[in-house]
């Protein structure tokens, strides 16, 4: 084991506590709507993690750190279209027994087929529901489809959702999955609806929750990057307070086997650093690098390295020592989060002494 069970929780504990607060998507429909496509061309969401669990039966979840999404389920046998509602009602208000605000739903797609020409009295029920629960601002109707539709059946169906739910037609996106975006057949205003619904998403969103869903969005690469960028000043600023603790810290010189009190602030600047970038890989895979790069064997190894060190730890090498794990952990991290921004399979967060010497040598500096 590399850490103990209070070191570990104090990783956790500070990695959820700088990690992106994330938002929640609830997506609605009937079967063969397009959700599960929706969901996939839009959203940087892995496979469910989680199936039937207890009190969400009806309710498919996919999430990371990111962003989490609930997936209606159509009508099950024999079950009117009120009882879908019921279901959908109780489902919401359960969700909001919490002040937890990841655990609340902040929005809401609505998904219909464009092909099938069906907007009935059963969309009107449960469309209305959700209002009530929701109000109009947080809802958008998705017209899934669009790519294989014709323009009438496209221009009908929304003519219909106007006419019968009242909205204006702001809050209704015509999208198509990944096949149709890469069809260079599909109109551009299909194209280009993906893009609409995600930047309408976002701004409906509260503040705190914008920043990760630019994150878990998967179409505007740019917009990542350049999210990416600002999260630097954030990280160095997290680098320069561990560096100033771990320097006072050792005011009093240190024995170098006793490293405990400056690995404990370096686990949880590299916790810190690691939630900001939410690299998307699990926790379990990030702490053999975390033990690598801040536990305490590693500091007893890399000290000996340091030129100068002698039996003890001074202010000036505790603070060097801490500041360069920093920023070799920001260059690691931030390499990381570029290589999802874009798609690209994330780099192994390997530990390199020579690179790590590097960085302290030059924080040294």
């Amino acid at each position: 084991m590399f850490f103990t069970e209070e070191e570990k929780e104090s990783f956790d504990r500070e990695y959820n506590n700088m990690r992106f607060p994330r938002p929640t998507v609830l997506v609605c429909g009937w079967t063969g709507s397009g959700k599960s496509s929706l969901i996939n061309t839009l959203l940087s969401v892995d496979a469910p993690i989680s199936h039937g669990k207890p009190g969400t039966e009806e309710f498919d979840i996919y999430e990371n750190d990111l962003i989490r999404v609930y997936d209606s389920k159509g009508m099950q046998k024999d079950e009117t279209v009120s009882q879908f509602v019921n279901r959908i009602e109780s489902f919401v208000k359960e969700r909001r027994t919490t002040v937890d605000i990841e655990n609340n739903i902040h929005l809401v797609w609505y998904a219909v087929d464009a092909t099938a020409n069906r907007f009935d009295a059963g969309d009107i029920e449960i469309v209305n529901e959700l209002f009530k629960l929701f109000g109009k601002r947080n809802i958008a109707f998705v017209l899934t489809k669009c790519d294989v539709a014709r323009q009438i059946q496209i221009e009908e169906i929304k003519e219909l959702i106007k006419k019968e739910v009242d909205v204006t037609g702001r809050e209704i996106f015509t999208v198509c999955d990944e096949i149709g975006l890469k069809n260079e057949r599909t109109p551009k205003e299909i194209k280009d609806g993906a893009s609409q619904l995600l930047n309408h998403s976002l701004y409906v969103l509260p503040e705190a929750l914008r920043d990760a869903w630019i994150m878990a969005q998967k179409l505007d690469i740019e917009k990542k990057l350049e999210l990416i960028k600002k999260i630097k000043p954030k990280a160095i600023a997290v680098v320069t307070g561990a560096t100033a603790t771990a320097a006072g810290s050792a005011a009093v010189p240190i024995p170098i086997g006793n490293t405990v009190v400056i690995t404990g602030i370096q686990l949880t600047m590299v916790a810190s650093l690691a939630g900001l970038y939410t690299i998307g890989v699990p926790k379990e895979s990030i702490m053999p690098f975390v033990a690598a790069v801040a536990g305490r064997q590693a500091a007893a190894s890399l000290l000996t390295l340091i030129p100068g060190v002698g039996s003890v730890i001074n202010s000036g090498v505790a603070g060097a020592f801490t500041g360069g794990i920093g920023t070799y952990c920001i260059a690691i991290f931030e390499k990381a989060a570029i290589a999802k921004a874009k798609g690209e399979k994330i780099p192994d967060l390997v530990f390199s002494v020579k690179k790590v010497l590097e960085h302290i040598k030059n924080y040294k500096s």
